[in-house]
């Protein structure tokens, strides 16, 4: 028997009975579906996190009170570091004057609160208080307006720069600049919105309010620990960037040469190798599960072609008088196993192709389908179709064909 006349049998036999088909391939689709799913999902957001750690700004590194990545990796090693000195706006000065290789160093303390105008009000919208330097650090468009200044900083002015977001709730057909708004009840005026920008995993990114790093601290205290953020003068300086930033730190802080530091660096390689061997651990899980549904459709198809065999035991014994051998018997069924499970396959990477566009539309996460990945999909229905369907192919190769002639 050619090989497409094996296929074409088995695509009439599909098509007779197309209840039990699609009974039978469910565990097939659904396996083959969550394959192309997981990949989109673990890849896209691979790329959703390089992209926003690449729009913080090109090498840009913090200087932290603790290492907060040391949660997943060394929670003891984190609870350590909360003893660390704070990092002070004094250190922020210190840095400044010394770490020569940097271009912008810039300072950030956050907190969550109410905004409000005369008519409407935003509950828990993020508040960052921030240097004059903010805008250098990554994406910090204006749609109107303007940033605040090192003049602003230094008197602690009552101004603040709104979120696209916050701007359009307080102010839906107003120009807010120039309009006086509380933040925690006290008052500060507008002198900036920002533009739009795409949606997050951890939030609204367009629903905050940043203000001088100085109002911040008479507003919610001076005791909370600054987040130093440092741009190199160029990315072939990242390195060496860190070496001196630690050097200034351990100089300002008279630490001996034995002495571990009491400060963290993070930077953006720490945090894209976090989340590589997190995301990989999260693949190779998620593969084991969806692998469940692979092993439960091969079984379905193994026990559909032991009853297509029985069903067509007569057929056999005729195929075997008119001179089909064993291997002739043997690859009919064989086919049309593989065919049975590819179809299934080719139809989950259609679902596939559906669920990753419906997880693009609404998440931030970017449509990612890799190539190898339909490959993967259409490899293991094929490896499916033939461990599972040489078993009942043999049973009907080993049928004697005046016994199968006989039955009825």
């Amino acid at each position: 028997m050619h090989l497409l006349e094996g296929v074409v049998i088995a695509l009439e036999a599909l098509w007779t009975n197309k209840l039990r088909t699609i009974l039978t391939l469910l565990g097939n689709i659904v396996g083959v579906m969550s394959v192309i799913a997981v990949v989109s999902i673990v890849d896209g957001a691979n790329s959703y996190i390089e992209n926003e750690v690449a729009g913080e700004g090109s090498g840009v590194f913090n200087l932290q009170q603790a290492n907060t990545l040391d949660i997943l990796s060394d929670f003891e090693k984190f609870l350590k570091s909360l003893h660390n000195p704070r990092i002070t706006l004094a250190d922020l000065a210190y840095l400044r004057e010394r770490v020569t290789l940097a271009q912008y160093i810039d300072a950030n303390l956050s907190a969550s609160a109410e905004l409000r105008n005369r008519t409407l009000n935003i509950q828990s919208v993020a508040i960052q208080g921030r240097s004059e330097n903010y805008p250098m650090m990554g994406r910090w468009d204006l749609k109107d307006g303007r940033h605040f200044t090192t003049q602003e900083i230094e008197h602690s002015k009552d101004v603040v720069v709104l979120g696209f977001d916050a701007a359009d709730r307080l102010y839906p057909s107003v120009d807010p600049i120039g309009k006086e708004i509380r933040i925690a009840g006290l008052p500060f005026r507008v002198i900036g919105v920002l533009a739009q920008k795409p949606g997050g995993l951890g939030g609204n990114p367009n629903l905050l309010a940043v203000i001088p790093i100085t109002s911040f601290q008479k507003m919610f205290g001076t005791r909370r620990s600054l987040m130093v953020s440092i741009k190199p003068a160029g990315l072939d300086q990242v390195q060496a960037c860190v070496d001196q930033t630690r050097m200034v730190m351990r100089g300002l802080r008279r630490l001996g040469p034995k002495r571990e530091d009491n400060f963290a660096i993070v930077t953006q390689d720490n945090l894209l190798n976090l989340w590589g061997n997190i995301s990989s651990q999260i693949f190779m899980v998620l593969i084991g599960i969806v692998s469940i549904s692979l092993v439960v459709g091969g079984i379905v198809i193994m026990n559909i072609m032991l009853v297509s065999v029985t069903e067509r035991t007569r057929e056999i014994g005729i195929r075997k008088a008119v001179g089909a051998t064993r291997i002739n018997i043997l690859w009919q069924f064989l086919v049309e196993a593989i065919t049975l499970s590819s179809v299934g396959g080719v139809l989950g990477i259609a679902a596939g192709f559906v669920i990753a566009a419906l997880i693009a539309y609404f998440s931030p996460l970017p449509y990612a389908i890799k190539v190898w990945s339909i490959l993967m999909g259409m490899g293991v229905t094929f490896a499916v179709g033939v461990f599972f369907g040489a078993y009942p192919a043999m049973q009907a190769a080993k049928l004697d064909p005046i016994e199968a002639l006989r039955y009825e």
